[in-house]
């Protein structure tokens, strides 16, 4: 082999050669190779563009409150959350103070009826107040900048930004339903998200990353592919833990895991005690303990794709309970003292900060 590799140039082909070879030289056997079906490799695809759309207008939301921050600060307190359409509308034809200030109550009150959905009255006192805070928000935007801001351009600028975030919004839509499709055709007896923290999201993403369970050989093989342990440093005889996650295993399957952790560990006594023995007994810090309800998780989602069987959420000691009875358990028994949480948090600026 190394006088092979010596007296060939390093190729494609050469590698081909080597990789392919290997399993003849003995020693721990290579894993099989996996190659998923035509409809299991769309769900991967179209979970993996799901979050790439979703991070986007997680960008393009932070970018619009920044906005707002800067050029308008008194329309953060007046405008309703901004996931709703109504205030997605203000921003996209009112922000400019001059152009609000011009305009006549009654055609504001219209505008806010026109656009007002869900839980928000289209008139009444909840229009008359957003109209009222508008015209004020308008003046103090007026005062705070006065010609040192072109919001004619930025009343374009956050025009433009809200149009894609529309368009966003209406792509995953549509890529909602064809996900949703496709994890029932897959996984008809929807038992991953009877797995507490496994919700609608998260269980086509789980499937679109795993697949299936006769791809691994284990429960730890499993374990091994999802790679969602912290790193650790020993030295001096002593044993460090550090924070950070350690760069093997999915990435995808990774942060959809610490967030499934973080939920379930709210609703699942079983995971909740976990939780609560590492922070007040053992000393870790969230990350850590929150790594360790993630690798017990793996284990139930192993199981359930394994058996097809729904999973039945337990107290401690096996009895079967509701999530709403899960949920009381863990706030009477699991809840974690603030003090020991701000201490914890404290050890690890400290940590972080040290040389």
């Amino acid at each position: 082999m190394r006088r092979y590799l010596s007296e060939h140039a390093k190729t494609d082909a050469a590698d081909a050669y080597v990789l392919g070879a290997i399993p003849l030289f003995g020693g721990v056997p290579a894993d099989t190779l996996y190659v998923p079906d035509a409809e299991r490799h769309a769900l991967q695809r179209l979970t993996r563009q799901r979050e790439r759309l979703e991070d986007e207008v997680s960008a393009i939301k932070r970018r619009l409150l920044d906005l707002v921050r800067w050029a308008c600060p008194a329309l953060e307190a007046v405008l309703p959350d901004f996931r709703t359409n109504l205030a997605l509308a203000v921003l996209h034809d009112l922000l400019d103070p001059a152009q609000v200030i011009k305009a006549r109550r009654t055609t504001l009150l219209r505008f806010v009826a026109e656009h007002a959905s869900g839980n928000h009255p289209h008139s009444g006192p909840f229009a008359e107040t957003l109209v009222d805070g508008l015209k004020a928000a308008a003046a103090e935007t007026q005062r705070l900048h006065g010609k040192a801001v072109d919001f004619v351009l930025l009343q374009l600028e956050v025009a433009l930004e809200i149009d894609r975030l529309r368009q966003i919004e209406m792509q995953l839509s549509r890529l909602g339903q064809e996900v949703e499709a496709l994890y029932s055709k897959l996984h008809p007896t929807n038992a991953l998200r009877s797995i507490p923290g496994i919700g609608a999201a998260i269980g086509p993403l789980v499937l679109g990353v795993l697949h299936e369970a006769r791809r691994f050989s284990g429960l730890h093989q499993l374990r091994g592919f999802c790679g969602l342990f912290p790193r650790s440093n020993s030295s001096g005889g002593a044993d460090h833990p550090g924070q950070t996650i350690t760069q093997s295993g999915n990435n995808r399957i990774k942060r959809a895991l610490y967030l499934a952790a973080d939920a379930a560990r709210r609703v699942d006594p079983e995971l909740a005690a976990v939780y609560w023995r590492l922070m007040v007994r053992k000393g870790h810090h969230h990350k850590q303990a929150l790594c360790a309800v993630a690798t017990r998780l793996i284990n139930r989602i192993g199981r359930v794709l394994r058996t097809g069987l729904a999973y039945e959420l337990r107290d401690t000691d096996g009895t079967p309970v509701s999530v709403a009875q899960g949920r009381i358990i863990v706030t009477e028994r699991f809840s974690i003292p603030a003090e020991i949480r701000n201490a914890r948090r404290r050890h690890r600026a400290e940590a972080i900060a040290a040389p």
